[in-house]
């Protein structure tokens, strides 16, 4: 039986210094896209979620897969024999990772939003896995613009470098176009209604 499994990078976080975000970049565009790749057939649903905040889970970048227990090991291996991840680990850029199983088969396990309707829910994941393999997508897509392959070195110095340009060009996409690629053309299937963006604000893109 399937279930949610949470796959956490916990990066190290100098609360007097900005997040390195370019980390979360890094894992994305090598660690998450061999999972991906290797695994897709096993996995019916997938999610990415980065956060930093100033609290007791700090900078952290998750991986959910909606897995069976057998594929979960499989993944979690792949993951601790990974170069790239062996990477972190040598330069001490991770405090810790850990697999954690939803205590539920619930697909909707891992929504915490408790106001959503269920038919929402459930057609969320469908959202969602097709917004983070559009986001794996781009990346793969605007790293070929840039000097140093990051998949074809160790050199720390290069792949930061090399995933601050794909975060800063993934950023100027966002700011630039968002409005109209995502958001006006999710309202269009939506009929353009209005949405609410604060309990008095309603807009439709």
């Amino acid at each position: 039986m399937r279930r949610w499994y949470s796959l956490n990078f916990n990066i190290s976080l100098d609360r007097n210094q900005k997040p390195k975000t370019w980390i979360d970049i890094f894992i994305i565009d090598t660690i998450v896209r061999e999972v991906v790749l290797q695994k897709k057939a096993e996995i019916k649903f997938w999610r990415i979620h980065r956060r930093w905040a100033d609290d007791e889970h700090g900078h952290e970048l998750t991986l959910d897969c909606f897995t069976n227990e057998e594929a979960a090991s499989e993944i979690k291996s792949l993951i601790n024999n990974s170069d790239y991840f062996k990477i972190l680990q040598n330069r001490n850029l991770l405090q810790k990772f850990e697999m954690v199983p939803a205590d539920t088969e619930s697909k909707t396990a891992i929504i915490n939003d408790t106001g959503w309707p269920e038919p929402l829910k459930e057609s969320w994941l469908h959202y969602i896995n097709g917004c983070c393999e559009m986001f794996l997508n781009l990346i793969g897509v605007l790293k070929k613009d840039i000097k140093t392959d990051i998949n074809k070195t160790s050199d720390i110095s290069e792949i930061e470098k090399s995933c601050i340009e794909l975060e800063r060009k993934l950023t100027e996409i966002w700011k630039s176009h968002g409005n109209n690629a995502f958001f006006h053309h999710i309202n269009a299937i939506f009929g353009y209604q209005q949405l609410r963006i604060q309990p008095q604000l309603w807009a439709r893109f």
